[in-house]
């Protein structure tokens, strides 16, 4: 009995009338990425607190790194993107040839840029790393950065490939091979941490260098388990080598026509970011590390709405082939409800814990008190902040990912460095002003996604 089927008699099917098994069916699609993502999250503070216990320099360096890193995952969401909405469709259509089209194309396109992307940032990583740390952050932090992100280069084929892979299977709604994959590879990356960063069962102590290298290991151990997943013929989607070889324009320029929207959203996303940080690390080094601290933490936060995000972009993708608008529209609300209980309980977490949970960091109570203020901000956008996630994702799962590229600029781009300028340079607020600039962002972007979906015009988008 192959898994397809065993799927197809244990899950409801999608046009189902009952709300229980309309729930059952978002926790499905839910659980293994709200798993996934919780457990990355978990390990990048694992990862962070391993650093840190190097200094702060060290927790310094490895932030520099996380925008231009992000910079080149931007054109593979985007990819992603294209290839989850299309495999969906294909999915609702019943048509795993096609969809196995969609996966072959996405992953050639995908080998292309990156290739292309690490030898630009082989070049230019240097002048690109002290853009991003200014004049107020130490030579000492800026050689640590870039010895980490040249390891990390080496690892942004498998990792950039490897997203591909789960974004295609996402689609196809196997939302726990993500899982599988990652938690494997976080095993790793924390065991080689252990290992590399001060030395340990028999190791050399190799500092931040060892956590990069750690890090390519996990995702090289990702990479091998979505390639035997695919290659094992028992998704709904596979890879088979012996097909498909050449680039086929239709599919490209279907993938390409929700994909480049997305790319222009992250490439907005990331500039954005990227003027940011540069305020934030315009406040010096202890600003800064305490900036890294909380956004780490904050990670938390997120989970919730990018696990019920990953539901929302697969039903909605999977109703539209059945050319069913008004149950996406179901859908989505039943989804965003229950996101709202999840997220009222992180918020929880973090307003009356955040300064415990910082305190596993740093033992400077000064860069604490910092992070506990932070964090009480973040829990109490939480709530709308995920909202804002879950919206964006459906609108994405029906091919809108052009508007979603103009709520990203209006929000990242505009409202979040404008409102930082004022509220760090005219009222001094300090870090705590760079967080309000990020409250302000996440309310503005919710509103607009809100309102678009309630205009109901995504439905008519053709991809």
């Amino acid at each position: 009995m192959t898994q397809q089927t065993i799927q197809r008699k244990s899950m409801p099917d999608i046009e189902t009338s009952v709300l229980a098994d309309r729930r059952r069916l978002i926790i499905a699609l839910t659980w293994p990425a709200l798993a996934e993502n919780l457990l990355s999250t978990l390990v990048s503070m694992a990862d962070t607190m391993m650093v840190a216990a190097l200094g702060t320099f060290a927790v310094n360096a490895v932030g520099l790194v996380t925008q231009p890193r992000f910079i080149v995952l931007s054109a593979f969401m985007a990819l992603g993107v294209g290839s989850t909405s299309l495999v969906a469709r294909a999915k609702g259509e019943n048509d795993p040839a096609k969809a196995n089209r969609i996966l072959w194309q996405s992953i050639q396109l995908a080998a292309i840029l990156v290739t292309v992307l690490c030898v630009i940032l082989f070049c230019f990583s240097e002048p690109l790393l002290r853009l991003i740390a200014g004049k107020n952050i130490s030579e000492g932090t800026i050689h640590m950065g870039l010895e980490y992100f040249r390891i990390q280069i080496y690892g942004f084929p498998l990792l950039c490939i490897t997203y591909i892979m789960n974004a295609a299977l996402r689609g196809a709604g196997n939302t726990r091979a993500a899982f599988y994959s990652n938690a494997v590879s976080n095993i790793v990356n924390i065991f080689f941490n252990y290992c590399l960063i001060t030395g340990n069962l028999g190791f050399p102590a190799l500092g931040v260098a060892g956590a990069s290298i750690a890090t390519v290991l996990g995702q090289g151990a990702a990479f091998a388990i979505c390639l035997f997943l695919l290659l094992q013929g028992k998704q709904f989607i596979r890879l088979d080598f012996r097909l498909h070889i050449h680039l086929d324009r239709k599919i490209c320029a279907g993938i390409s026509r929700i994909g480049m929207p997305a790319l222009l959203e992250q490439v907005i996303l990331r500039t954005g970011m990227l003027l940011f940080t540069m305020i934030v690390t315009a406040l010096g080094d202890a600003a800064y590390s305490t900036h890294i601290i909380a956004m780490n933490i904050q990670t938390l936060s997120f989970t919730t709405g990018m696990s019920f995000g990953t539901a929302a972009t697969t039903l909605t993708g999977q109703c539209l082939g059945r050319r069913n608008p008004k149950l996406a529209q179901d859908y989505l609300h039943e989804t965003q409800r229950m996101g709202y209980v999840v997220s009222i309980a992180v918020s929880a977490l973090l307003f009356f814990f955040g300064g415990r949970l910082a305190s596993l960091y740093t033992k400077e109570s000064s860069i604490i008190l910092m992070a506990s203020q932070v964090l009480k901000i973040v829990a109490l956008s939480n709530p709308v902040s995920n909202a804002r996630f879950v919206y964006n994702s459906a609108l994405r799962g029906a091919g809108d990912s052009r508007y979603t590229a103009r709520i990203t600029f209006i929000g990242i781009l505009l409202t979040r460095p404008l409102v930082a300028l004022v509220t760090v340079y005219v009222f001094h607020l300090g870090l705590t002003g760079v967080w309000i600039a990020l409250v302000s962002d996440a309310v503005v972007c919710y509103l607009l996604a809100r309102r678009r979906w309630f205009t109901e015009k995504w439905a008519l988008i053709q991809v």
